[in-house]
């Protein structure tokens, strides 16, 4: 609701369902058709005047992460210049401290069914498959310093940006037209697993929606930012160790 508990009029949520659409699912598809591998969709960037960005020397996937922090820094600023926005939402420790036995139960979980993922992808399909060697623990035998610096520097490269985007404006943004709580997961769920359509991968999308569910119940019971990146980070570290990242690595689209 707003802050005044005053439902919106039809116009406002009008308005407000057509920013949603346009911010959390045309703007993924746009950089989805951008750095599709296929190139099928050049000919639409080329009909609005975008030749320039069309040349084959230039690698589009380098676009992602860039975009993400400027998306996500563009939110931000929406949200502290929103007086109606608590900013504490954005860090919440307390929150973070009362519920971590519960997010380290829901990691431990998460944990165990992503192992046995990729060990039965590994065991009876090629999908996880790197050169001639099996994509199972591939990053740890094969490069541990990548591993370490994953768990260094993807929680506040990646995590914590998709967070401020996808929980803490998604819910203070959407919850007037989304007031009841699973209706507010399950776009979200949608919304975040939409984010990872520039993968092009049915890999990407099946590990990110029960992601996404998990994150959105998160926050919607800590309110905390951090909370949700403990989570996220932690769940998205584990799956580049066990070798689901593969899905959800900019460098893997179009192989």
């Amino acid at each position: 609701m707003n802050a005044d508990d005053t439902p919106p009029d039809r116009l406002t949520l009008i308005a407000r369902w057509m920013e949603l659409f346009l911010v959390f699912f045309l703007v993924p598809a746009l950089f989805a058709a951008y750095v599709d591998p296929e190139r099928r969709f050049d000919p639409f960037f080329g009909t609005i005047g975008l030749d320039a960005a069309l040349d084959p020397e230039i690698r589009r996937t380098r676009i992602l992460l860039p975009a993400l922090m400027v998306f996500s820094i563009v939110l931000l600023v929406i949200l502290l210049f929103d007086r109606t926005f608590p900013n504490e939402q954005l860090w919440n420790f307390e929150a973070t401290r009362r519920e971590t036995p519960r997010i380290l139960m829901t990691i431990a979980a998460g944990g165990v069914v992503m192992l046995a993922a990729a060990w039965a992808l590994a065991t009876y399909t090629g999908v996880l498959d790197r050169r001639d060697d099996s994509g199972f623990f591939y990053l740890p035998r094969n490069f541990p310093w990548i591993v370490a610096l994953i768990l260094v520097a993807y929680p506040w490269l990646s995590c914590y940006p998709q967070e401020i985007a996808h929980r803490a404006f998604f819910f203070h943004r959407y919850r007037a037209i989304l007031p009841g709580r699973w209706s507010m997961i399950a776009v979200n769920a949608i919304a975040f697993c939409w984010l990872h359509a520039p993968f092009w991968s049915l890999g990407a999308l099946l590990l990110t929606l029960p992601g996404g569910v998990i994150f959105a119940w998160t926050y919607d019971r800590t309110q905390s930012t951090l909370a949700v990146t403990l989570e996220h980070a932690i769940l998205g570290w584990w799956a580049f160790v066990v070798g689901l990242g593969n899905f959800v690595f900019a460098g893997s689209i179009g192989r």
